[in-house]
């Protein structure tokens, strides 16, 4: 998997350990006896090399997910996202490093497998790498509905699903991920083993609350949500006064750190689930509903 399209805390970190090793290195250029900038340089040049090689590992040493995966995330890596929003093709600008990838996207497949869903909803597509790993792992009358904004993701997915062995258990459904999960509840549809939130960060709150009050998640399923350690804001505060060249570095969206900080402790707060955070790329909360709840769907 390309570096490219990892967004986390660590990276976060080793940004800015890389900034101040070069700056150290500069100011030590011209004076080589000394120790104490050494020295210095030397323990910011381990702290790089942990944070540096934790991603990597993390992706060598895990499962690669199905085997048509490789090609859906290099198109991501290699797509001209800047091309498609120039031409009106997409409504808002993309990075790659919004996709899961295949780590992650292998995580929630195992998830997946282990509370044999059978029901998936994902609250955003974008290339869908989560989306082909997923479906992957479902049995043959399994269904994966997910959700996309605009049409463009589900005519660039399509292929790739269709050569996986994938696309009959696969629904798109374009337009407002909210309208779409109100419709799913006047509709009364069967509730979902298996719900991964990975969409616009300041719609996260609406999201959960309209499918936990909805009665979406069943009993015993698992609602996944992604980004909520983005890159380190929840729980770095000196993020939030950060001057415009550091947040310029980082490519922190402050308004979705903040939004993100919010919808963990109210989650954390909510007496009708139990949530655990895993760090698991820019974070996963794993949230299900409390045992014994009698606001649980049948």
């Amino acid at each position: 998997m390309s570096s490219s399209l990892m967004e986390t805390p660590l990276v976060t970190a080793l940004q800015l350990v890389q900034t101040a090793l070069s700056s150290l290195q500069q100011a030590d250029s011209n004076d080589k006896t000394s120790t104490g900038t050494e020295t210095a340089i030397n323990k910011l040049k381990m702290a790089e090399s942990l944070l540096s090689r934790m991603d990597p590992y993390l992706d060598s040493m895990s499962s690669k997910g199905p085997p048509a995966l490789q090609a859906l995330v290099e198109e991501t890596d290699n797509h001209d996202w800047k091309g498609a929003y120039e031409s009106k093709k997409i409504s808002f600008q993309v990075h790659p490093g919004w996709s899961a990838g295949g780590y992650e996207g292998s995580f929630i497949a195992m998830v997946a497998k282990s509370i044999k869903a059978r029901r998936v909803l994902e609250v955003g597509m974008f290339t869908g790498t989560t989306t082909l790993c997923v479906a992957d792992a479902l049995p043959e009358d399994g269904q994966l509905v997910t959700l996309e904004i605009d049409s463009y993701f589900k005519d660039l997915t399509a292929p790739y699903f269709q050569k996986a062995g994938v696309a009959s258990r696969i629904d798109v459904r374009i337009g407002s991920a909210l309208d779409s999960i109100k419709q799913m509840a006047q509709a009364q549809e069967e509730p979902f083993d298996l719900i991964f939130i990975d969409a616009d960060k300041t719609g996260y709150h609406d999201y959960y609350e309209t499918i936990l009050e909805a009665g979406l998640l069943r009993q015993g399923g698992v609602l996944l949500v992604d980004n909520t350690l983005y890159k380190g804001v929840p729980f770095t505060p000196d993020l939030d006064s950060a001057d415009q060249a550091t947040i310029k570095q980082l490519q922190l969206n402050l308004s979705n750190g903040l939004a993100l900080r919010d919808f963990n402790k109210h989650v954390a707060q909510d007496t009708r689930v139990e949530a655990s955070i895993l760090p698991i790329r820019d974070g996963v909360t794993w949230i299900m509903h409390r045992s014994g709840n009698k606001s649980e769907s049948a």
